[in-house]
């Protein structure tokens, strides 16, 4: 038994010295979650977990950009504001949300605040916000902003486009889809009804129609709907 602890726990530290960090704390859990170890491997299998623990979350924040860089990039370009916010979009917005309030009234990139306004969203932030588009000021709860692809009207709208187009036009339906997806996304903080659901597919495959060049697949829709 001696020699079987011995060696795993050679095993582990020659994963550490290779820097397979996570192979090591994986190996680890699975050797301390045993219903029985011996007291003096458990006490040298817990010493490691304590320096893996520290060594992956210091490899953690080396690999993730500093805070206050992101911040700085959040006022650049609109490709700055693009990375730095889906880069943020995955931290706790909670830590920076005067910051995310000042951005956010200073009419950001579209694309870029959309992100951070469904990651507000995700979050539940039970906080109030104010964005700037286009000159207009909207109001919003971060946890009253509905994500956007679970509002009724992107459901509702993707289900009438895969029922006109997923069979038959499937590549025009992940065109469609796709666009479908940014322009819910633009409407953040507002969200589109179950009711506006099926307008909002026709827009979006008229759009679509006219870029491919396809007008008979809209019109086709049309003549369908209009049957129905």
């Amino acid at each position: 038994m001696e020699n079987y602890y011995t060696e795993t726990l050679a095993e582990i530290g020659q994963l550490m010295q290779e820097g397979r960090l996570q192979q090591a704390f994986y190996r680890l859990e699975q050797e301390l979650e045993m219903p029985y170890i011996p007291a003096d491997a458990e006490a040298d299998m817990k010493r490691l977990k304590k320096e893996l623990v520290f060594r992956l979350a210091e490899n953690r924040q080396q690999s993730e950009p500093a805070l206050d860089s992101l911040l700085e990039r959040l006022k650049g370009k609109p490709e700055s504001q693009l990375a730095a916010a889906a880069a943020l979009s995955r931290r706790n917005l909670r830590e920076i949300l005067e910051e995310i309030r000042e951005w956010l009234r200073q009419e950001p990139y579209p694309e870029a605040a959309a992100l951070i306004i469904e990651a507000i969203a995700e979050q539940q932030i039970p906080e109030e916000f104010v964005l700037l588009r286009d000159g207009v000021e909207y109001t919003f709860w971060g946890d009253s902003v509905t994500p956007a692809a679970e509002s009724g009207g992107f459901q509702s709208a993707l289900a009438c486009l895969e029922e006109w187009l997923g069979s038959d036009h499937p590549d025009l339906f992940e065109m469609c889809r796709t666009l479908l997806i940014h322009e819910v996304y633009l409407f953040l903080p507002l969200s589109y009804e179950s009711q506006e659901g099926e307008q909002l597919a026709l827009n979006i495959a008229e759009e679509v129609s006219g870029l491919m060049d396809d007008g008979e697949t809209y019109r086709n829709i049309l003549d369908n709907n209009k049957k129905n």
